[in-house]
């Protein structure tokens, strides 16, 4: 049974028998590795710390065939303040679930990792909602599958003031290839989605934010998501419980 090291960010965890655990975690190294992490829900368990969501932890895996098994696990970070605040948390929970659905399996993306440990710590010092929105749709970039804001779906040109959006097909539309079924896209709107799609979680910009533009956000990215998954995701129901 073959050993490897990685560097991992916790993002999934289900209780597995009496006291073992199924982990998701995003590694540095090989993108998304899935593992059995045994005895880990025994309070003197060497893996009880660091087997927890959202902590930042140097692991050691063996090969396996449907799952990896962690063999040790030395914590970095743990982002404490998240368990403090449950309404980061249930917004970090939804970003997780949604870099768990799109992001592959065995796949290294460093930049993306580092990303995400960026992420984590946004949502302990800015706004959640906010921080939220700006990690989906930095995952759907990473992951290939972002909507096109910028440019014409259907002629390339580059848009400039109010345009249209074209849900079915995920991009905007110029005024000369506006089609029936296109909705109005505001300048503001999507000034708004370039600018969390390509946040710098190092130099965050101050965001002028009104609370009906970020709700059309919202909307826009949830919708493209759950079209995508194609099934309900579970954090939002923990989302819509706090609202």
């Amino acid at each position: 049974m073959a050993l490897y090291g990685a560097e991992g960010i916790v993002l999934g965890a289900r209780s597995w028998g009496e006291a073992d655990k199924v982990m998701t975690i995003f590694t540095r190294e090989h993108g998304i590795v899935r593992a059995a992490a045994f005895g880990c829900r025994r309070p003197r368990s060497p893996l009880a710390g660091a087997m927890q969501m959202f902590v930042h932890a140097d692991l050691q895996f063996a090969e396996g065939g449907r799952l990896e098994t962690v063999k040790t696990a030395s914590v970095r970070a743990h982002h404490a303040k998240l368990s403090l605040d449950l309404t980061a948390l249930a917004y970090a929970t939804f970003a997780a679930e949604v870099i768990r659905e799109f992001m592959p399996e065995g796949v290294a993306d460093a930049a993306f990792f580092d990303r995400l440990a960026a992420i984590l710590t946004a949502f302990e010092t800015r706004n959640p909602r906010v921080t939220a929105l700006a990690a989906v749709l930095q995952t759907l970039a990473a992951a290939g599958l972002r909507q096109s804001y910028e440019h014409c779906l259907h002629c390339g040109r580059q848009i400039t003031g109010n345009a249209f959006f074209l849900a079915r097909e995920g991009g905007v539309l110029c005024a000369d290839c506006r089609t029936a079924e296109a909705a109005e896209f505001p300048a503001e709107l999507r000034a708004l989605l370039v600018a969390l799609e390509q946040l710098d979680w190092d130099h965050p910009p101050t965001l002028q934010l009104r609370g009906g533009i970020l709700m059309r956000a919202e909307s826009i990215v949830l919708a493209h998501v759950q079209e995508l998954v194609g099934h309900p995701l579970r954090s939002l129901s923990f989302l819509s419980q706090l609202e």
